[in-house]
């Protein structure tokens, strides 16, 4: 059963956490000698680095209707689970994992009947996953009674998923709150892991920082994130101000784009930081910029396990971040980064303002931040108790035994 055939299956290709969590995750388990396939509603950018690595990519059709629509609703899904299932029998797939996909979950788990043999996992990567104003474009009054029904097959289909799969701590406690404690015994918490050979590069700083239209020498904290509210990004520019006067040579990176650019483009010039506040939009050379920084924060107001953190722990950079959901699962506070309460822009401030002034304790955070995350976050760790957890289910499932208990693998 060593090679195994996979689909992750995941909402879209852009650049996110979650998608570069099916990149890295895919790539890693192909170099354990297991065939993934990664399928998408849409495509990306990451979706031309996951080819590259020579894994197998497939756009399956959208939505085009809504359940208002139902009889074009119905057909959409039939569509969308035809296709499915054709390319579980062509890449001869054993285990479906699924991504970011919310009421999209329900349906692949039709699959358990058109192929059978198939176990599926489904996967959280947010400790706040149920549904939310942001998810409906239109009919924002449906909010309530959609959040209920979801709710409500969340908990009627959970017996026929082989497992939960939780990034953090806090993301299975999201759960336990969703879907009941009955599914307690079928969650796996497994964080996320990061390519640690992709990060803590030597380069020539003072060039890159040249490209960027900076001085050599300037203090450059940097944020990598979609420009989003829940990623907290008017904090740091709060504290940008509050710490400019004292700190000329102080810079921010801000690297991502998302809806809230042009209003938070406009509190920075609001607050005279213009050229010392930069937008650098997507960009795909994000271990360079870390190895380029001198600080990276995360003032999130909730996350399930963030990627962008790994990579600037991985990169040696120390860390401010706000203490939720997965962060205070990977930051040992004062050791590996510094933590601050979620929405308290003077803490926040504070903590930026204590490293710049100590950059030899800043630079041990860094250094064990690096250490941390080598040693249980790495994208090689994450594989195998992936593999792990798939091997049991399929052990399981092949000797119709009753269902497996989170103790036949190991808690990652």
């Amino acid at each position: 059963m060593n090679k195994l055939g996979i689909m992750h299956i995941v909402s879209d290709l852009n650049i996110g956490g979650g998608q570069a969590v099916v990149r890295t995750l895919a790539e890693y388990q192909a170099r354990q000698g297991c065939t993934p396939v990664v399928c998408a509603f849409q495509d990306g950018p990451l979706g031309r680095e996951i080819k590259q690595a020579g894994i197998p990519v497939e756009i399956l059709p959208g939505r085009r209707a809504g359940i208002f629509a139902f009889p074009y609703f119905v057909v959409d899904m039939a569509h969308i689970l035809r296709q499915l299932s054709t390319l579980v029998k062509r890449y001869n797939i054993q285990v479906v994992q699924t991504h970011l996909l919310m009421a999209l979950d329900f349906l692949v788990l039709a699959l358990r009947w058109t192929n059978p043999g198939v176990v599926i996992f489904w996967t959280f990567h947010s400790a706040n996953f149920v549904l939310r104003k942001e998810h409906l474009a239109r009919q924002k009054w449906l909010l309530g009674p959609k959040r209920f029904v979801h709710r409500q097959l969340y908990r009627l289909t959970a017996p026929c998923v082989e497992g939960f799969i939780a990034v953090s701590d806090q993301v299975r406690e999201s759960l336990l709150q969703v879907f009941g404690e009955r599914i307690r015994p079928r969650i796996y918490v497994l964080p996320n892991g990061v390519d640690v050979e992709r990060y803590g590069i030597a380069i020539d700083r003072a060039a890159v920082r040249a490209a960027l239209g900076l001085p050599a020498d300037s203090r450059i904290l940097i944020q990598v994130g979609a420009l989003k509210p829940v990623k907290g990004h008017t904090y740091t520019i709060a504290a940008l101000a509050a710490l400019a006067e004292r700190y000329p040579d102080l810079h921010a990176l801000f690297v991502g784009d998302g809806e809230l650019r042009t209003e938070l483009e406009a509190q920075v010039a609001a607050n005279g930081l213009t050229g010392r506040a930069h937008f650098l939009g997507n960009r795909r050379d994000i271990p360079t910029l870390l190895a380029a920084s001198d600080l990276f924060v995360l003032p999130s107001l909730w996350e399930g396990l963030s990627m962008a953190l790994l990579e600037a722990m991985a990169s040696g950079l120390p860390v401010v971040a706000s203490a939720v959901s997965g962060t205070i699962q990977v930051i040992i506070p004062n050791e590996t980064g510094y933590l601050f309460p979620p929405g308290d822009v003077t803490a926040f401030t504070q903590a930026v303002d204590m490293l710049l002034v100590n950059p030899a304790y800043a630079q041990a955070l860094g250094e064990a931040a690096r250490r941390r995350v080598v040693a249980e976050f790495s994208a090689q760790r994450q594989a195998e108790a992936h593999l792990a957890l798939y091997r049991q289910a399929l052990y399981t499932l092949e000797r119709a035994e009753k269902p497996f208990h989170r103790q036949d693998a190991k808690h990652f």
